[in-house]
């Protein structure tokens, strides 16, 4: 199970996404539109190239991937409360101070946590890149060391890059198996199809309907 709520998110379709398309474990597996993870994790695949255009989020799983342990202390640190609004938004306004070049493992930390606390699971920013989601009315970072644990020991030798969709097929080949879950395009003034601070192109949205993947 992902750490991690994200919209889009594959858990329940599981059986049906396995049935029709199993990994074969002699291809390495590859994953443009990580996401919440859910897919991969299903696939106990042991060679994989997992991608996202969220700086954030592959931050969030090599900070996992190499520093477990001490992402685990930052967290709970973080956790150590009650939460009330105000607590909520003080972390937001700390996490879009940091940068990820120089406090990685913080910036996963409250990534992380923001996550957990924001509204539903949602990721969002503005056209100035600042996270921007509300407050969810949790009062509790809830943790799970079991599912970090996991994370940490299924990414083992995984590689994880920060890219979009077309470096990431330009860095396959023969061989591959490539699973592509890209964001909808938007079909109305509501539509959300923003997950990395960038609108969703239209190019994204072509590969959507295509065949390709």
């Amino acid at each position: 199970m992902p750490i991690i709520k994200w919209a889009g998110g594959k858990t329940k379709l599981m059986p049906f996404i396995s049935h029709h398309y199993p990994h074969d474990h002699s291809c390495r597996w590859v994953e443009p539109f990580i996401g919440g993870g859910a897919v991969f994790l299903n696939m106990f695949a042991q060679n994989a190239l997992l991608a996202d255009s969220n700086p954030d989020l592959i931050n969030l799983y090599r900070t996992i991937q190499r520093q477990k342990t001490n992402f685990i202390n930052q967290v709970q640190n973080l956790a150590d409360k009650t939460f009330v609004e105000k607590d909520y938004y003080e972390m937001r306004d700390r996490f879009n101070k940091t940068c990820i070049s120089g406090q990685p493992l913080q910036r996963a930390a409250l990534f992380y946590s923001l996550n957990r606390l924001g509204y539903n699971g949602m990721c969002r920013y503005n056209s100035e890149r600042i996270y921007s989601v509300p407050w969810g009315k949790h009062t509790e970072l809830k943790l799970d060391f079991n599912k970090i644990d996991y994370l940490s020991f299924r990414l083992s030798g995984i590689e994880l890059i920060t890219a979009g969709f077309e470096e990431t097929l330009a860095a396959t080949g023969e061989g591959d198996q490539i699973y592509c879950d890209p964001p909808y395009d938007k079909t109305s003034k509501t539509s959300f199809v923003s997950y990395d601070g960038k609108p969703f192109s239209q190019s994204e949205a072509l590969l959507n309907k295509s065949n390709f993947c």
